[in-house]
C-alpha cells in the first residue's frame, strides 16, 4: 500500500458507465433536475420517437448502466443523477407519485402515513395506508408496498398536497381513524398518540362538514367519542349536534376487552379505554 492511499477495491456496484450514446439524454435529465420519468420522457429528451425499438433499447441501456431505477409502475423510473451516484432516494412514496403521474386517479395517503407527513408523528408508518377508487387495479408489487383501501370515490376527500402526494389534512385524520379504527388499534389509549397532536388545532366546523358529507352514523359516533377522549370537548359538542347513533358502535370492531365501557353520549363501545386518555 502506498502511504496515505488505500488500495481497497471499490465494489463494482458503485461504478457506472456513461457510453457516448447515453450522454445526451443523461445530460438532459441532469439539466432538468429530473426525479421521476416515463418512457415517453426519455424518448423526448433523446429526440427519438416514443414506443419504438430504439426508445425501448435506450431505456434498457439506462437501467443497465444504473442511471434509471424501474418503479413498480409500468413505464416509470427514478432517475439517479450523477451527484448522488448509483443510489436511489428510496422514497416510499415514489411508486404512488408514479401512479398519479400515469393516470388521473383519485388517491390519498391516510392514517399513520398522513400523520407522519403532516408532522404529527415522528416516525414513518410500518405500512402506508392509501385510498383508491373501487375497481382500480394495481400490481401485486404495489400491493406489497402499500395497504390499499378501495372505497367509493365520494370517500376520497379532505386532502392537501405534500410533496406531490394528496395527504389527509388534520381534520380528515379524525375521520380516517373513525373509518379504519382497527388499523390503529389499542394505541388509541396512549396519551401521546399522534391523533392527539392532529386534533389540537382542527376546526370544528370543517370536521362537522366532512362528517355530514360522509353520512355515516358509525363514523360520526366514533369521531365524537375520540374528540372527547383526546381533550377536544368543544369539537365533541359540535359533533354531538349531528345526533346520537341509534345502535351501539364498537370503537374497534372485532376487538374484545376486559374492561369494556359504553359511552352513553355517542353510544360507542370501547374495549381499550380511549376515554381514559388524560
Amino acid at each position: 500500500m502506498v502511504l496515505g492511499v488505500s488500495t481497497r477495491k471499490v465494489p463494482d456496484t458503485l461504478h457506472r458507465s456513461l457510453p457516448y450514446g447515453l450522454r445526451t439524454v443523461v445530460g438532459e435529465l441532469e439539466l432538468r433536475g429530473a426525479v421521476l420519468v416515463s418512457d415517453d420522457d426519455i424518448a423526448q429528451f433523446a429526440g427519438i420517437a416514443p414506443h419504438t425499438p430504439a426508445a425501448y433499447d435506450l431505456v434498457h441501456r439506462l437501467v443497465a448502466s444504473r442511471w434509471l431505477r424501474p418503479l413498480p409502475v409500468r413505464g416509470r423510473y427514478e432517475f439517479l443523477p450523477g451527484r448522488a451516484g448509483p443510489f436511489s432516494r428510496e422514497d416510499p412514496l415514489d411508486p404512488l407519485r408514479a401512479i398519479i403521474a400515469e393516470r388521473d386517479v383519485a388517491t390519498q395517503v391516510v392514517l399513520a402515513g398522513a400523520a407522519f407527513l403532516r408532522g404529527f408523528s415522528d416516525r414513518p408508518p410500518v405500512a402506508w395506508d392509501v385510498l383508491l377508487p373501487r375497481g382500480y387495479w394495481v400490481s401485486t408489487s404495489l400491493r406489497e408496498r402499500y395497504r390499499f383501501h378501495w372505497v367509493v370515490p365520494g370517500r376520497i376527500f379532505g386532502a392537501g398536497d405534500v410533496d406531490g402526494v394528496p395527504v389527509s389534512t388534520s381534520e380528515r385524520l379524525l375521520l380516517d381513524v373513525a373509518l379504519w379504527p382497527t388499523e390503529v388499534g389499542a394505541a388509541l389509549k396512549l396519551r401521546d398518540h399522534w391523533l392527539a397532536a392532529a386534533l389540537a388545532d382542527v376546526a370544528a366546523d370543517v370536521v362537522v362538514a366532512m362528517l355530514v358529507r360522509l353520512a355515516s352514523p358509525a363514523v360520526t359516533a366514533r369521531a365524537g367519542y375520540l374528540a372527547a377522549s383526546f381533550g377536544r370537548s368543544d369539537l365533541a359538542d359540535a359533533i354531538a349536534t349531528l345526533g346520537r347513533s341509534r345502535i351501539a358502535v364498537p370503537l374497534l370492531p372485532g376487538v374484545e376487552g376486559t374492561t369494556t365501557t359504553r359511552d352513553a353520549r355517542f353510544n360507542v363501545i370501547d374495549p381499550v379505554g380511549a376515554s381514559s386518555v388524560s
